[in-house]
């Protein structure tokens, strides 16, 4: 795994050379300036996540009992799978991070389980509860993370 996201890393490679301009270090500046926020954010997602998915799962459940009662233990650790990986995007700063790692893998089990409109509606309820829980900058962050959140708004 890299350590930095993508467009940071992608600039370096290309100033192989010659210095970064002003317009190629903006990427870097706007990372450092966030990185407070995204790194709290990280942490409150590592120190609630089982919270997180266990409180959604619950909701789940009351809209879907037999589907959790069949595949409750996959569908906790997919989604706290999910969770951290979301988490690593945000104290990346690095939505390509997200889409890569996970979203290939995502889309598979959506796809052989035949019931995106069921994680749809759980990954929404995790939404629920990642609003509710963590602090109003954190929840900036969230808000800003991959695009996989913004579709299932």
């Amino acid at each position: 795994m890299h350590t930095l996201n993508h467009t940071l890393e992608q600039s370096l490679i290309e100033a192989d050379g010659r210095y970064l301009n002003s317009t190629e270090l903006y990427p870097l500046e706007q990372y450092i300036r966030s990185y407070t926020t995204r790194l709290e954010t990280y942490q409150q997602l590592g120190k609630h996540s089982e919270k997180l998915v266990i409180q959604a799962l619950r909701k789940f459940a009351q809209a879907y009992p037999e589907l959790i009662r069949q595949h409750g233990g996959s569908c906790k650790y997919d989604m706290s799978e999910v969770l951290r990986y979301i988490a690593l995007s945000i104290l990346r700063d690095d939505e390509l991070f997200f889409k890569e790692q996970m979203m290939l893998w995502f889309d598979t089990i959506m796809r052989a389980y035949k019931k995106t409109n069921h994680y749809t509606t759980a990954y929404r309820y995790l939404q629920k509860a990642v609003d509710a829980t963590l602090p109003p900058a954190c929840i900036c962050m969230w808000s800003d993370a991959p695009a996989f959140w913004r579709c299932t708004r």
